[in-house]
């Protein structure tokens, strides 16, 4: 027998992780940190607070929200911040020891979730434990655990939703009946939530095309495709050149800010050194909003340490 046949017999032999395992693991050494860190209060925690105490003191009038300054509308953080204010009155003063409770809960979900997944898309319960080994070394999410921010609760609501839009794309469910209300409360639980709704028509668009397309077809949609994303960064390109070219008052505000963003050609939030020079033409608006994507799926930067360079250089290459 050769190697690779007897190393495939031993992983066939695996079997994937049980619940509990997964459950102990990450909840024991997640757990440790979150506690040696506590509770912990982020720029965006303090408006939190005061749009609860606004929510809490009109006796739960959403318009009350509205006093509170805020970069994008209202509506993309009330569930929330309805959700502090609910556990405000159930715990006091103790709110936001609560909400770092809640996140950590959601946090060892989701630890749950990924394996599941992972071990259904693959087949292979090494790909379980692959992926568990991966959640816990995974320290971009593990920090957002102990902070008043509605991070973690999102991710793992996000990743419900997709775990629920898995299911119907390989025929493991049907209708999406079930997975509709997640989405919308994920939309108004905070401003990011709103990219759900491209994600979910595309989830439906690929559970109703399973079958193998033409080559023909498949390279005319993606042609369609990228004319259209290159169509869509050149519009938006246009409005922050000007975000007075936006005709409706829902969102003008928001364009304002990202807008504010473009003129000084920031890429990267606080980082400088990722900065275009101020853009001059819709050109310029186009490169750095492409800069602003491959930023996104950046894992390393100039001021990083050695060591967290290769934990980055770890977690992030296998994927």
């Amino acid at each position: 027998m050769t190697i690779a046949a007897l190393v495939r017999k031993r992983l066939g032999a695996v079997r994937p992780p049980p619940l509990w395992a997964v459950l102990l693991l990450v909840a024991g050494l997640h757990g440790a940190y979150v506690l040696t860190v506590g509770v912990t209060m982020a720029s965006d925690s303090f408006g939190y607070a005061r749009r609860l105490a606004l929510l809490i003191e009109s006796g739960f009038d959403y318009s009350a929200l509205e006093q509170a300054r805020t970069d994008f509308p209202t509506i993309l953080y009330v569930v929330f911040v309805t959700l502090l204010a609910g556990l405000r009155l159930a715990f006091g003063d103790g709110w936001d020891a609560a909400l770092v409770v809640l996140n950590f809960a959601a946090h060892v979900a989701l630890g749950t979730l990924i394996v599941r997944l992972a071990v259904r898309l693959t087949g292979s319960a090494a790909a379980g434990w692959t992926a568990l080994l991966f959640y816990l070394i995974c320290l971009d999410l593990l920090l957002w655990v102990p902070a008043v921010m509605s991070d973690a609760t999102f991710v793992f609501l996000a990743f419900a939703i997709f775990t629920l839009a898995a299911a119907r794309i390989l025929g493991d469910s049907r209708g999406w009946s079930a997975v509709l209300p997640p989405a919308a409360l994920g939309i108004a639980y905070r401003p990011t939530g709103i990219v759900l709704l491209p994600d979910l028509a595309w989830a439906i668009y690929l559970s109703r095309t399973r079958r193998a397309r033409p080559r023909r077809v498949a390279l005319a949609f993606a042609a369609i495709l990228a004319a259209s994303i290159v169509a869509l960064a050149c519009a938006f390109a246009w409005l922050m050149q000007d975000p007075e070219r936006w005709p409706f008052e829902a969102l003008a505000g928001s364009f304002d800010v990202v807008a504010r963003g473009y003129a000084i050609g920031e890429v990267v939030s606080a980082r400088a050194e990722t900065h275009h020079a101020p853009p001059r033409q819709l050109l310029d608006y186009v490169l750095i909003s492409a800069d602003r994507f491959v930023h996104f799926f950046a894992f390393s930067a100039a001021d990083f340490s050695a060591a967290h360079r290769l934990i980055a250089l770890v977690f992030f290459l296998p994927g």
